[in-house]
């Protein structure tokens, strides 16, 4: 059994920038979680499969990026779940929604997660920071410097990434580059 993660990777000079925040929040605050995982925004939460199924799961995987073309992922200041989180919070956006719903209905279908998610309604994105090791007293230190502090940077997602843990740490497996074909009309 290995643990797989579907997400979206920044381009590699935005996830330093934000890696750097991650770190300054480490070592300010003593809190080090956040730092295992790459910078991602999940499209479907970490799941544990049989070995044997990883080629099937790639398989099944690939045909979502003919349903989706390359789009701009905006990112804008900070925000937090239940005292427990601190994240950059990504906005609201539908081709995001698109991508996240056609990947977790993969998840469904092919009964990969034994509870099926039905929808996208919690979907939450976001570049998380801080988290699982954050006290409540250590976030009453940490949110208010970061609750009004500015974020704001733009990406073009062109890809979504599924990743394998080795036991130590994530790994890229497969890259899924989006490529909707063009549509063509007989009537301009």
């Amino acid at each position: 059994m290995s643990l797989y993660l579907t997400a979206i990777l920044p381009p590699p000079s935005l996830a330093e920038e934000i890696d750097e925040i991650r770190k300054e929040i480490s070592e300010r605050f003593k809190v080090y979680k956040a730092l295992k995982p790459p910078v991602h925004i999940t499209l479907f939460h970490p799941v544990s499969i049989q070995d044997e199924l990883e080629k099937y799961l790639v398989k099944w995987l690939k045909p979502v990026t003919l349903l989706h073309d390359k789009f701009e992922i905006s990112l804008q200041n900070y925000d937090s779940f239940n005292n427990q989180t601190v994240y950059i919070d990504v906005v609201k956006n539908e081709f995001l929604g698109a991508l996240q719903k056609d990947i977790a209905s993969v998840y469904n279908k092919n009964r990969i997660e034994k509870k099926e998610v039905k929808s996208n309604n919690r979907f939450k994105p976001h570049l998380t920071v801080a988290y699982r090791d954050l006290s409540p007293e250590t976030f009453s230190n940490l949110w208010p410097e970061f609750k009004d502090r500015k974020f704001k940077r733009k990406f073009t997602a062109d890809r979504f990434t599924l990743l394998k843990h080795d036991t130590q740490r994530w790994n890229i497996l497969e890259e899924f580059r989006l490529n909707k074909p063009e549509t063509y009309s007989l009537f301009p």
